[in-house]
Order: structure tokens, then sequence, then C-alpha cells
């Protein structure tokens, strides 16, 4: 028995803060009816129109038999949390806003808190007279009710509970509209006139979206708002997507990377109002389902929008390497991923769900073709639009249309822990391929159906191989053309391999797997070295990329060994990279701070250079410069804080993360947990993973701050990111009290971050102590 129908009408307290609501629920068909209600005062029930009984223990109402509907009258105090009906507080003042995903709507108001269990929603709000409101849907009706003023809002489309918004603060706006749909930004203080860049991107991208998917945005109106105190980047509420105050809100100086970081958050957000908001997974199992595509798709809009950013690179870097690393640790875990507990939803949302997801939906686009997967999506959108689907759903829908085996390619890539790696041998006239399981601790027999796209001599070659394979070769030779596979392979000849690249993205795929084999110790260190030093002036975006998050990396690990060979690759790929403008600037931004860590000297030339004087792109270079080479780290980075607009708050937190006296680190450490920094940015406590100088004094904060950082990310998913990593750097050389500490905590809602984090730890203490011995 689900509900069909909720008509919600909250009486907002401003001062306190609280709420009153008088709630009624309609049902499909009869029946007993159990509702998600987390810390409610319940004044009565009524019942098909009569005061009943009810049975309720803080987060669960149990109601007797019901025909029709149901009225709840509950009261409820608003918390400042980072989920659920909260107050996020700004200088002045405070707007009141919702977070739901996965399962806060319950903190709000009895429901049935599940992605399947669908609704339309009603909502009332009765606030002072000088405030707004903003829903899902624009407003049916505003009245004057004494000194406050009654919003009532027309009813949503069918939808789950955990996409319904309700903000209530001293909001201002910028308009635009697209057709018929009304576009707005909207803020606080003022600060929609940063605004308009987000304006256009929304307006761009849904008109894309509309063309590419075949069916138009579904709702009259889609607000962007930002929030003071968030948790996320951004979520998703059809026809109201929140933000982060940085991740919507920038203007002529905010700089190349923080102009990227907006463009793709949003078109990412405003993806799930087709993937997620009109069609819905049935259960968090099939999160991927949402967020593998909005992933995919966001990158596919903002190239079409704006190609001279080569948004690709981004999506390999960010995406594939990012979920690879992850995917290559036993504690990994499948794409869809059985689910039961609050603590396991909260913590699917991570690089597996996203990235590895979003890359298998491109190797599977390449192996169908582009139109192909389109119509497929447009197919599947159709069907289930306005309901609730699931995986099978998707790839039956891509085989209607291709009339190829989807399902039985797919199964394994989304159903199985890991990837495979392909070991090459390589014969007269042609190569056998293998395959095993990869994990940097070592591999395992296993294989996976891999639609094998290669290159031999000019030629490319597709085709579908199982565990074992014997293909024709010319004289030069290499597998996953483009790097569109997910999957690793093993040449016994690199520089071949190296040799045989027709693209960036070659080139990129052969060093990014040298790299892995070099953290399973397969590949010797200063073997990997070498090459590294041939492409020192070597001008390839992508792979001066890759290769500098590589020697990054391995600093954090390694820092007495790496930092000449950093030094000496970062500052000539910054002098080869400088003076080029546009998209190198945002390259700039990831190659300054690399050099920043490992080079005095260029540190200091940043430091006469000064932090407001800067770029935007390269400030968080020159904050870590403060953090090690000015003569009072804290108190000139707190000057700078202090004086600092809200976008460039986090890039100053960075370099305090970096400072590298030890005095001075820990009155930052306690800047970061005191109420002068938003809740929000506590996770920039990760930035502490590359002080290669405290890590002792880090963990031991952490271990004594633990529980308050447990309270701030309650149910938000954070902590296992923030775990998992900082343990496998602030661990090295303590890996047993590192081990001891977290086997004695029990901390649920972050369990599958430690796992993750301690098998790192592992790996790189490994590495650590091999060479060491070398």
């Amino acid at each position: 028995m689900s509900v069909n129908r909720y008509e919600l009408s909250f009486d907002i307290n401003w001062e306190k803060p609280s709420y009153k609501c008088e709630e009624e629920v309609f049902l499909s068909s009869p029946g007993e009816l159990t509702l998600n209600a987390v810390d409610m005062k319940i004044n009565y029930v009524e019942i098909d129109g009569s005061r009943s009984e009810y049975l309720y223990d803080g987060h669960v109402l149990k109601l007797s038999f019901v025909k029709n509907n149901v009225k709840i009258s509950f009261e409820k105090d608003i918390p400042d949390a980072l989920m659920g009906f909260y107050r996020a507080p700004y200088g002045g003042g405070y707007v009141l806003t919702t977070h739901f995903e996965p399962d806060g709507a319950r903190l709000m108001f009895p429901c049935q808190d599940e992605p399947s269990k669908k609704a339309v929603f009603r909502v009332k709000v009765k606030v002072d007279s000088g405030l707004n409101a903003i829903s899902n849907m624009p407003y049916e009706r505003v009245e004057n009710d004494g000194d406050k003023k009654l919003i009532e809002f027309q009813e949503t489309p069918m939808m789950s509970t955990y996409l319904l918004y309700l903000g209530i603060g001293k909001f201002d706006q910028l308009e635009d509209s697209l057709g018929s749909t009304k576009i707005y930004v909207t803020a606080y203080n003022g600060k929609s006139v940063k605004g308009r860049f987000a304006l256009d991107v929304a307006k761009k991208a849904l008109q894309v979206y509309s063309e590419y998917l075949g069916m138009p945005y579904q709702l009259p109106k889609l607000h962007l708002i930002a929030v003071p105190e968030f948790a996320m980047g951004a979520m998703e509420n059809w026809g109201a997507i929140t933000f982060r105050e940085t991740a919507l809100l920038v203007d002529e100086k905010s700089g190349e990377t923080a102009l990227r970081g907006v463009a793709t958050t949003i078109v990412h957000e405003l993806a799930h109002q087709w993937f997620g908001d009109l069609v819905t997974m049935k259960w968090w199992d099939d999160l991927w389902l949402n967020e593998s595509f909005a992933t995919l798709l966001s990158f596919k809009v903002v190239d079409k929008i704006f190609p001279e950013w080569e948004i690709w690179n981004n999506f390999l870097i960010s995406e594939t390497s990012g979920s690879l690393l992850m995917d290559s640790l036993s504690s990994t875990h499948p794409v869809h991923v059985d689910v039961r507990t609050e603590n396991e939803i909260e913590q699917l949302f991570d690089a597996i769900s996203y990235g590895k997801g979003a890359s298998v939906l491109r190797m599977i686009e390449r192996y169908l073709g582009e139109e192909t997967f389109r119509t497929g999506l447009t197919h599947y959108l159709k069907k289930f639009a306005y309901s609730n689907a699931n995986a099978n759903d998707f790839w039956n829908s891509l085989e209607e249309v291709s009339g190829k085996p989807v399902s039985k390619i797919m199964s394994a890539w989304i159903n199985k822990a890991g990837h495979p790696v392909i070991n090459v041998k390589r014969a007269d006239g042609s190569a056998t391929l293998s395959q095993s399981g990869f994990r940097f601790l070592g591999n395992w027999d296993d294989s996976w159906p891999i639609p094998l796209v290669y290159v031999s001599g000019r030629i490319q070659i597709s085709q579908l191989i199982d565990k074992q394979a014997v293909v024709p070769i010319g004289k030069s030779f290499k597998l996953n053309a483009d790097g569109t596979g997910y999957y690793r392979v093993f040449y016994e000849d690199w520089l071949g391999a190296l040799e045989a690249c027709k693209s960036s993205y070659d080139t990129w795929n052969v060093m990014s797997d040298i790299y892995a084999h070099v953290l399973q110790g397969k590949v010797d260190l200063p073997y990997y070295l070498d090459l590294v030093k041939k492409f020192e002036r070597y001008q390839d975006y992508l792979l001066a990329w890759e290769i500098s998050s590589q020697l990054a990396n391995l600093f954090s690990i390694l820092p007495q060994v790496i930092r000449p060979i950093s030094s000496e690759y970062h500052s000539n790929q910054v002098d080869v990279w400088s003076g080029k403008g546009g998209n190198a600037n945002y390259l700039l931004g990831v190659l300054s701070r690399r050099l920043s860590l490992v080079s005095e000297e260029y540190g200091k030339k940043l430091l006469l250079q000064g932090y407001f004087r800067a770029d935007a792109d390269i400030k968080t270079a020159v904050a870590i410069a403060h953090g090690l080479y000015s003569h009072e780290p804290f108190n000139e980075l707190m000057a700078l804080y202090s004086n600092a607009q809200d976008e460039d708050r986090p890039k100053i937190l960075t370099g305090m993360m970096a400072i590298k006296d030890p005095i001075d680190f820990r009155r930052a450490l306690e800047f970061l947990a005191s109420p002068n920094v938003r809740k929000q940015d506590v996770r920039y406590l990760i930035a502490a993973s590359n002080n290669v100088y405290n890590r002792g004094i880090t963990w031991e904060w952490f271990k004594q701050n633990l529980p308050a950082i447990r309270k701030i990310y309650s149910s938000s998913g954070i902590l296992p990111g923030v775990i998992s990593s900082l343990i496998p750097y602030i661990g090295i050389g303590r890996e047993e009290d590192v081990r001891t500490f977290f086997k004695e905590k029990d901390i649920p809602e972050a369990s599958m971050g430690i796992k993750s984090g301690l098998e790192l730890l592992a790996v790189y203490s490994r590495l650590s102590a091999s060479f060491s011995k070398d």
C-alpha cells in the first residue's frame, strides 16, 4: 500500500526557528500504513475523518487500517544541521532550506521515504510577510494572513520524497526564460548578481538536453538556489536545484577553474531533471542509474556548450582515473550494490557510482555507436517517465534499439566489483590477450566480456573478447583506443605502446596504466621516473595533468625522493603553459599548486606577487606558498581569510592545511573546527593529506575531533570520502596505530571509506618501504 498524494501545510516560526504542520496523505489502496517520521511531536492523528490512536517510537509512525486518507498534526524545531529541514546561517541572517537525499524527508514530515514511493505533493507555507519561499513548483496563490502571508504552490508531478524542496528567506534573484520555462538564479544579500554565468549555462544546457534526449524539460520553472551552508556540491531537487555558493556564483574575476566548476555542476544537476527526477531508480542499489548518467551526459553537454574547454580531458582524469584508483582495491563495490541500511545508502555516493558507472556507459556507447546509444536513452525515458526503473530496464531499452547483447555484456560490468587487466604477449603477427582481475595488492583469476577497440598500425579494430583471445597485429600496436575502455593493460614493451599512440587520449591511457602497475609493484619506480623525464617539456594538456597528478601522489608517499623530480617536471610544465591563456589557465592552476608544494623558489615568487593580485586560477598556489614559506604563516593566512570573498576562503583554508610550522599548523586545525569556518568547509581537512611535515599532528587532531566531524556530516555521506582521502597518507609510518584505532571504533556510516583508506594505506606503505630498502 502506497501514499499517492501529500498535502502539507507548514506554519513557520522564523525567530525560534520551528514549525507546525497539518499534513494529509491519500492512499492508493486501503490497509495498514507505516510512515517514516524522525523526532517529531505528534499532536494528533485522524484516520478517515476520526481521531485515532497510533504507535510512534520517534522514527516510525504506525497506523491501523486506513481506507482513504490520514491527517497528521505535528511540530518540530528546525536545527542547525546539513540534512533535513535546517537553518543555514550567513553573516547577518539565515535561510531555512531542505536537503533530503537519500532519506532526509523523514526528518521534516511523516512519509514513505523510499524512491519507489512516488506521489504528488501540494505544499502550502505560512511565513512572515517580509520573507519569500521557494518550492519545486511555481506559486499558485499568495494571500496576506495578518503579519504573515500564506504561499500555496502548484501541485507537483509524481515524484520521490527525496526530491521535494522548500526554502524560506530573504532572497534576491536573476531571471531568464527558455520558451515558456522560467529560469531563476536565487541567492541572498544581493549575491544573485554573480549568477549571470550560471543563468546562461542553465538556459543553454536545457536546450541541448531537450534536443539530445528528444524530450523537453517537464516543469514550468527552474530555480538554481545558492545555499550558505550545504554539505554537498549541489542537489537535483526537481525544479529547485540547490548549490553550495561556490558551485553557482561567479563573476569576471573568478577564473577558468571556477567557471568550469560551476558549469559542470549545473549541467550535472540538470541531467538529473531527466535521469533521477523524471525517471527514478526503484531502490538505492541502482543509484548509479541517476549518477552515472548525469555524469556522462553532463560532459557531453558541457562539451557542446564550451568546445574550447576540451572537457573530455577532465572526464578521463576525474571520473575514469579517479574511479579506477578505488576500483583497484578489494574494498571496492559493484556499480550495482545491494544496500539495506541508511548507513550503506549514504556511502554509495562515491567514485564508483559516479565515475566508474559513467566510464562503463561511455564504453558501451563506443561499442553501440553514439546515435544508437542516444536513441536507447530516449526510448528508456519515454517508457519510464514519472515512474521508476532498474538496470535491467535500461539494458533492455538499449537492446531493443541496437539488437546487440547489451544485458550479457553489462551485467558483468555493473554487478561485479573490480575491473580487468589484459596481459599482452606478442608473437609474429599476433598478440595473445589474457585477462585477470586487477588489484594493487594482487590480481585474481576472473574475466569480463570486453568490447575491445585497439590500434594496429593505422587500422582501428573492434571486437568482443572474453577470458582469452588471439588478435592479429601489425608492427605498432596499442589496446584500448582513446582510453574509452574501463580496463588496465600490461605490455611487455611499454615504449612500443607509447610509440603506437595515435592521440593524446592514447598517451594518457598508457601512462595511466604504467603508473597503476608502479603502485602494484609490477613496474619499477625508477623506470617510470625515467619515462616522466622524457615528457618534461612535452606540450600535451591531458598528459601534463596526468603526470602532474601521479607525481603529486608520489610526493605524498616518498617526499624526499620525489621532490627534485616533481620540482623539475612542474617547473618545466609551468613554463610551457604560461602565457597561453584560456584553457591553459585551468591547467596552470593544477600545475602551480603542485609546484608550490615542492619548490621554495617558486613559492617565494608567488609570495612577492601577493594573493589578491594573483590570477584567480593560481590563488590556491599562493595560499599554499604562504603556508610553507612565509614567516608567520597562520597570521598571514588569517588576515587573507578575514578580507576574502566566499569563493576565496576554501583556497585559503587549503593554504592553512599546508602550513609547515607545527605550532601554526595546530592553530590552523583549531581554526578549521571553529565557528568562524562554515560547517560545509571542514572537509578541507582533506588538504592536510599533502602536508608531509605534520602528519602526526593531523592524525592526533583527527582522532580527537572525529566525534565533532561525525556530527557535522551526519547522514550526508561526506565522512567516508574525508576518511578515505586522509588516512592513506597521514597513516604512513603509523600504520598499526591507524588500524588499531579504526578497529576499536564503531563508525558504520563510514565503514566503506575506512576499508578503502586502510587498504590504500597498505599500498602506499608498501611502496614507501620497498623503495626505502633500495
